[in-house]
């Protein structure tokens, strides 16, 4: 039964991958499962699938890029609330300072415009590369 679903989870792996070591990681688990306990080996087959799918695809890349945009994003509203509260805290007559709804609504659309333009722009890439890889293989 392990055997069995050790194989099933084998084949999440992405194809290149499943060619190339699917063959060898499974005398490995034939092998090994009783010395290191099928439990362990379908760990570590789940920790290989989603490292194979994150790292390999490029799905990383687009994380970070909008983690990143989301700090700037947040930096740039603090920024923005902490100088308009400076100039308030020195004008006398006493201008109105932005209000934090304003923060927060700046900030969630600053982030979804941010969502969107790193989306989309990921997704015009890697149609652009499967087109010329594609192109490629034809010549």
């Amino acid at each position: 039964m392990t055997r069995a679903l050790y194989v099933s989870l084998l084949k999440l792996h992405p194809p290149a991958f499943r060619r190339q070591f699917g063959g060898e990681m499974l005398w490995i688990f034939d092998e090994a499962r009783l010395s290191e306990g099928a439990f362990v080996l379908l760990l570590d087959l789940l920790i290989s699938v989603t490292r194979q799918w994150l790292l390999r695809s490029g799905v990383w890349k687009v994380a970070f890029a909008l983690a990143g945009a989301v700090v700037q994003v947040m930096a740039g509203g603090a920024g923005y609330y902490a100088f308009h509260r400076h100039i308030a805290d020195k004008n006398a007559a006493g201008a109105m300072t932005p209000l934090m709804s304003e923060l927060i609504l700046l900030t969630v659309g600053s982030v979804g415009i941010v969502i969107v333009t790193v989306s989309g722009s990921t997704l015009w890439v890697s149609r652009f590369n499967r087109r010329r890889c594609a192109n490629r293989k034809r010549h």
